[in-house]
């Protein structure tokens, strides 16, 4: 007598191997699940679900980014802001000049405009916007950059890659996060503080989804977020904004140099520097005819002063090529035509 249960060659061929598949592709993304999550995103943002990464994910992502890099010679970067001065009074000023002659010192390097505010853009963003086109006496006006594709900085790099940014600005108003500016500047100079200064802040990305990466810092205080941060380790990419007393902008460089000395030698010493890259730089010349500024380089990976080639340090760089460098460093794209066709610095490292 037959049995009732059906013979396996009665159950259709294409639908047993339809199954199989199926069955393989629930299995391999049972194994990737754990690296990234879906968090569904409020209705005034978006109706779509936006994709995160985990922890593990962003660790994994920041790895695969070094990788990636061909040109990878420090571990973390602090930019540090100066204002106004030409490069032939700058490299006499002697703090500077004592500075000078631990790390790089670059003999051929150019803002890109004048005045301020255009510069500090382009350090962070690749471009100006266009800003510079407004001329001298309106370029200064901070602005809000939209939150779209047009108006991107390295932030976006960093936070792609599974890095992090922090923006320090020294004596920034404390006002809550996240911010709204409805204003083209924040109001008054509290604490010599000037929102022109401090780059970050001209994005409403930032304002809104990342205010907690701009950090207050009270010069004041011995204890404050910074020297906080620089004791734990900093986060890939810093950028440090003084107070217009500390960057020369209301004072002199030499007060300027002074100040930059005591931030190494009591905020930022050499034992919590390991591994950064630290630029300290010009935003743009006091006057000069080709907008020539100091900018130097320091840190363990950069070879000492009398090891430097000067045909090297004579090179024509720019704002755009310490951002170039940083994108290299961490095997980030550029963000513009400019920073592309930047020349990436070279031939200083150890």
């Amino acid at each position: 007598m037959r049995s009732s249960r059906l013979s396996p060659t009665f159950f259709p061929r294409k639908v047993f191997t339809a199954v199989l598949v199926l069955a393989g592709l629930l299995s391999v993304s049972a194994v990737l699940a754990p690296a990234q999550s879906i968090t569904q995103v409020p209705s005034s943002q978006s109706d779509l679900p936006q994709l995160t990464k985990s922890p593990q994910g962003k660790q994994d992502e920041a790895a695969r980014a070094a990788v990636r890099s061909t040109a990878h010679h420090f571990d973390r970067v602090l930019i540090i802001v100066l204002e106004n001065v030409d490069y032939e009074v700058a490299s006499k000023i002697k703090d500077l000049a004592d500075l000078a002659t631990q790390g790089a010192s670059f003999t051929n390097f150019h803002a890109t405009f004048h005045p301020s505010y255009p510069n500090y853009l382009a350090m962070v963003a690749g471009t100006d916007f266009g800003i510079h086109s407004r001329g001298r006496l309106r370029a200064d006006d901070q602005v809000n950059l939209p939150d779209d594709d047009q108006h991107r900085s390295i932030a976006d790099r960093l936070i792609a890659a599974g890095l992090d940014f922090k923006q320090y600005a020294e004596e920034l108003p404390d006002e809550p996060c996240p911010w709204n500016y409805s204003s083209q500047r924040v109001p008054g100079n509290r604490g010599n503080y000037a929102r022109k200064h401090v780059p970050f802040l001209s994005f409403r990305e930032v304002q809104q989804k990342w205010c907690d990466r701009v950090i207050r810092v009270d010069s004041s205080k011995s204890d404050n977020f910074f020297v906080q941060d620089a004791k734990k380790g900093l986060v890939a990419y810093s950028f440090y904004s003084p107070n217009m007393n500390h960057d020369g902008h209301n004072t002199s460089g030499t007060f300027a140099g002074a100040w930059v000395k005591k931030f190494f030698d009591e905020t930022f010493p050499e034992k919590l520097r390991q591994g950064t890259l630290v630029v300290v730089t010009f935003d743009e010349s006091g006057g000069n005819s080709d907008n020539r500024i100091f900018t130097l380089f320091l840190g363990d990976m950069v070879k000492p002063t009398n090891q430097q080639d000067p045909n090297a340090l004579g090179k024509f760089y720019n704002h755009y090529s310490v951002l170039r460098t940083i994108e290299d460093n961490f095997g980030l794209e550029p963000l513009t035509a400019n920073d592309r066709s930047a020349t990436p610095i070279t031939d200083i490292w150890k």
